[in-house]
């Protein structure tokens, strides 16, 4: 049985009246944040959804962040290649010219001077930086500078110039996602945008009895490739084909030696990898005679290997020296041929360039329009409607106010009414 008040009537009155000020403070709660869902309670179902989708739309803005600064170093990118297209261009002329046979020597001497500065001048496009001063074509060490001049005395000039031009980046490098499973390189390495030939390493090892002693693993352009103990030279090449690097392996009929030839002008990066712990150590690649007992890729091939196949500035060394000594049929022949594979070579890397910022504009216009589409079923589920929030709201204020006026008329009375 429940007992009868005045205290029981003013305690249910308290009650209801918090109840309503509950209300009217989540719904000023709802209309400030402008969003309906404040708890999990108020639509479990709702808050579900709704963070999937914001997490969709964080994600789709960040790829169309991704897409834009791929777009731009593209761009950067694309236009020192064609700086050295056109350095490139020159260098041709220079070599055409140079094998006429109408100039005097001192006239190819002139010549080869103006070959040494342009060749200086690749070298300073080769370590051309980013906005954010990274450098654009040293692969995945971006604060390394990508090329070094190696100074000396050149074969007819009389005085000091460079000899020799040294990659010290890699192949690597960071990947750029612009979708939830693509992804783009964010630099092409300057190995393979500065050069000019396919480059063949010829070993001089007879490799017709040799097997791999341990497990062990070898890397062609980064590539890594597993190599069982047993394995036999065939076996090691047959692995590197099917590795889907852009070189070809072959074995000489004659001299059993293993043959490696990049099949796209490009630098070769080759090392030996360590097999499992506790397993006999296995250097495939050095026992076969490709790779020196030391150093460091990409300047770790034997000595005793034959090595062809040079850069955009080994060719244009080579061109220069050839007009210093006045000898016009290499000027005209391996010269001229060097050059025009840099110079095919150059358009390659445009042309792969070009084709990647048609796919990353396709991209732009595909975020273009889901970005909207995602964020409005996100707006879906998480805004409120304002119109009907300010309308509850009014409704529960004027109980509210209601539910007071009535509450002061019926108790009136206070204690000094009952000291009286």
């Amino acid at each position: 049985m429940q007992r009868v008040s005045t205290d029981m009537m003013n305690n249910d009155m308290q009650y209801w009246l918090r109840r309503t000020e509950g209300k009217m403070n989540t719904l000023e709660s709802k209309m400030a944040t402008q969003n309906r869902i404040q708890n999990l309670r108020d639509d479990p179902l709702g808050a579900a959804r709704a963070v999937r989708y914001d997490s969709a739309v964080s994600r789709l803005e960040r790829f169309d962040k991704n897409v834009a600064m791929a777009t731009d170093t593209n761009r950067i990118s694309e236009g020192y290649i064609r700086q050295a297209i056109d350095v490139a261009q020159r260098l041709r002329e220079i070599a055409v010219q140079g094998a006429n046979g109408v100039y005097t020597k001192e006239d190819q001497k002139y010549m080869a001077a103006e070959v040494d500065e342009l060749v200086s001048e690749l070298v300073s496009l080769g370590n051309s930086r980013g906005p954010d001063g990274s450098y654009l074509f040293s692969g995945g060490k971006t604060q390394t500078e990508p090329f070094r001049s190696v100074l000396g005395v050149a074969p007819g000039a009389g005085k000091e110039g460079i000899t020799a031009v040294q990659y010290l980046g890699d192949r690597g490098g960071a990947q750029t996602q612009i979708g939830g499973d693509a992804s783009l390189p964010n630099l092409q390495p300057g190995s393979d945008i500065f050069w000019a030939e396919n480059q063949v390493a010829i070993s001089g090892f007879d490799a017709r009895g040799w097997r791999a002693t341990g497990d062990s693993a070898i890397t062609v352009d980064d590539t890594r490739i597993e190599i069982k103990a047993g394995d036999t030279v065939y076996a090691v090449a047959a692995k590197i084909n099917d590795s889907g690097a852009a070189v070809k392996a072959t074995i000489d009929p004659r001299a059993f030696s293993l043959t490696l030839q990049t099949t796209l002008p490009h630098q070769l990066r080759l090392e030996d990898l360590p097999g499992p712990a506790g397993t006999p150590t296995s250097s495939p690649l050095k026992e076969l005679g490709i790779l020196a007992p030391t150093g460091l890729a990409p300047d770790n091939l034997a000595p005793s290997a034959r090595v062809s196949g040079g850069s955009l500035f080994d060719v244009a060394l080579r061109l220069r020296d050839s007009l210093n000594r006045g000898d016009i049929l290499e000027t005209g022949g391996l010269s001229l041929e060097g050059i025009d594979a840099g110079l095919g070579n150059l358009n390659r890397r445009v042309a792969e360039l070009g084709a990647r910022s048609e796919r990353l504009d396709l991209v732009r216009t595909r975020l273009d329009r889901e970005l909207p589409d995602t964020t409005s079923m996100l707006a879906r589920e998480k805004d409120l409607d304002l119109t009907t929030a300010i309308t509850d709201y009014k409704m529960l204020e004027y109980a509210h106010k209601a539910s007071l006026g009535i509450s002061g008329k019926l108790f009136p009375q206070t204690l000094l009414d009952f000291l009286r």
